[in-house]
């Protein structure tokens, strides 16, 4: 069962993969470990968790969809990269990543 944010509405009614909130809903529910969503939601937040865990990342517990690389190898830089979609092609993978 897919529940939603009570404070705004669906932000993508897609197929997107059910994670008992949308994203950037800002209620409890949202919380990574909430214990009111259970089941598939409840899952898949904890495959995103481990699986981003085990690459280095940690999560923000209020938002199941927030982390924060641990071993950042440029903690005062800020960076600022104009975003246009012509730069969003992609490239062909290696052929050792196929």
């Amino acid at each position: 069962m897919r529940r939603w944010c009570r404070f705004a509405p669906d932000r993508f009614p897609d197929n997107m993969v059910d994670m008992g909130t949308g994203y950037d809903c800002f209620d409890t529910l949202s919380h990574s470990d909430d214990p009111r969503i259970t089941g598939e939601a409840r899952a898949n937040r904890q495959l995103l968790k481990g699986t981003l865990a085990a690459a280095g990342f940690r999560n923000l517990p209020e938002e199941w969809w927030h982390y924060t690389f641990v071993e950042e190898p440029f903690p005062d830089t800020y960076f600022d990269f104009p975003v246009a979609r012509h730069s969003l092609t992609c490239a062909p993978l290696p052929p050792d990543r196929d």
